[in-house]
């Protein structure tokens, strides 16, 4: 087990500029640590690293460093050493940080880039954002149909230096049309004499250049890949996607729905990193929304005003109510939500979910019926065993509705071409609350008789 490099030792060795003691560090440990480290130093310190460290080390390097500290970077780079830097970095990760960059500083970049990285990053750029093109690298190893093993390897041998993987190669015909894949360690173990085209699998799953990143993601999920070829209309192979890529873009899409369901709309910097008035921004809205909406629960409050006057008993449990239905609301709305974006569900389980949120209710309900009936008994026994009954009942009403409204707001967003998450969670609690009062006033009216 490597001994851990604390941060006053690293500082050290920066602040006393022990060149040799530091291309040891960056030769021995891990990269994503060590960037952490780099984060804290000072920009003169950074480019004294980008000055000492070999090329493909310190460009490794610059992929893990923060969107901030990468601008400022390019901002004191020579067109020198951004040619360099680009040089040792894969197309994605190119295109990763220059989304970030503010034009002047791509613009920058795109002068200092040589003809070929200029094409790579200008066809990986002209694509939608969240699509399969955008993120795949064109840096992957490309064999040819009429290829021995002798001479695939002697390819690998070349392609590979500058390929984000060799782990899996493709197989092309004349046209570049994608016809085969093939692992590097069936390569290794078959006689080289042999055709790439006898041993190669013709069964490829690949993806297109206009796919969704989140189809893409399901792509990998389902068939547990490290590596996905991208292929274009003509189904020509143009690049790759490979799992680290992939991985990001789960994180990404699970960010975003968590922010959703909260009420907040996406953001793309990190919590430390986003700004107060943007923070600000991207919660407020929604939040006035709920506040108009439960304009409406007011009034249905202010509607039964003479029932809560005439028992104010009733009035202790409606908190207890609306927070108990809107909860469950919640947790069912979350479960589909989950159903859409990890299993695929779809409206064809409109009626799949009603009878299992159905089920689900009742049993929570009668449990929650029975468990409300004993905590009032016991903590409020003066207010009278009617009264117990119909909050109770209230209560097992309120979850069954509660259930199949949260099971079917996400699969309503659907039909209306919505983000389930956007749509169903932040509006679940409102729309419950409003259901749990008119319930349960109505069933104190009737069995208390007022």
């Amino acid at each position: 087990m490597r001994k851990k490099l604390h941060k006053k030792v690293f500082k050290a060795l920066i602040e006393g500029r022990k060149f040799q003691e530091i291309r040891d560090v960056f030769n021995y440990y891990n990269m994503v640590d060590l960037a952490l480290m780099v984060e804290d130093c000072s920009l003169d310190q950074v480019l004294m690293l980008f000055k000492i460290l070999k090329r493909e080390i310190s460009a490794e390097m610059f992929t893990y460093l923060s969107n901030n500290k990468q601008e400022e970077l390019i901002n004191a780079f020579t067109s020198l050493e951004i040619k360099g830097m680009l040089e040792n970095l894969y197309s994605d990760d190119i295109v990763d940080f220059l989304e970030e960059l503010p034009s002047n500083l791509v613009k920058k970049i795109l002068q200092s880039a040589t003809e070929d990285q200029r094409y790579e990053m200008n066809l990986l750029l002209s694509y939608p954002e969240d699509s399969a093109g955008y993120m795949m690298t064109t840096d992957f190893v490309e064999l040819k149909l009429s290829d021995t093993v002798k001479r695939a390897i002697t390819r690998i041998k070349t392609q590979g230096k500058v390929a984000e993987t060799i782990s899996n190669c493709y197989i092309v015909n004349e046209n570049r049309t994608l016809v085969g894949s093939i692992r590097l360690r069936e390569i290794l173990f078959a006689d080289e004499d042999e055709m790439i085209s006898e041993i190669m699998d013709t069964d490829v799953i690949s993806v297109m250049t206009s796919d969704d990143r989140e189809e893409v993601a399901n792509v990998f999920k389902k068939y547990d890949f490290s590596v996905l070829p991208v292929v274009n209309d003509e189904k020509k192979l143009i690049g790759i996607i490979t799992a680290d890529d992939i991985i990001d873009v789960i994180l990404e899409e699970t960010t975003e729905d968590i922010q959703k369901i909260a009420a907040i709309t996406p953001m793309e910097g990190s919590y430390t990193e986003t700004n107060i008035l943007e923070m600000a921004k991207s919660r407020v809205s929604w939040l006035i929304i709920l506040m108009v909406s439960a304009t409406f629960t007011g009034l249905i409050i202010q509607g039964y005003e003479q029932t809560l006057t005439l028992i104010p008993a009733l009035a202790a449990s409606m908190p207890m109510i609306m927070s108990t239905a809107g909860n469950a609301g919640s947790q069912s709305s979350i479960m589909v939500i989950r159903g859409i974006s990890v299993d695929n569900m779809s409206i064809k389980d409109f009626w799949l979910v009603i009878w299992k949120e159905l089920k689900i209710g009742l049993v929570i309900g009668l449990v929650l019926f029975v468990v409300n009936v004993l905590r009032l008994l016991i903590f409020t026994p003066d207010v009278g065993l009617t009264t117990d009954l119909v909050i109770s009942t209230t209560v097992f009403i309120t979850i069954l509705m509660a259930n199949i409204t949260g099971g079917l707001l996400p699969l309503v967003a659907l039909i209306f071409k919505q983000d389930p998450a956007a749509m169903a969670s932040p509006l679940i609690t409102t729309i419950v609350d409003a259901l749990a009062l008119i319930v349960y006033f109505k069933l104190a009216m009737h069995f208390l008789s007022i």
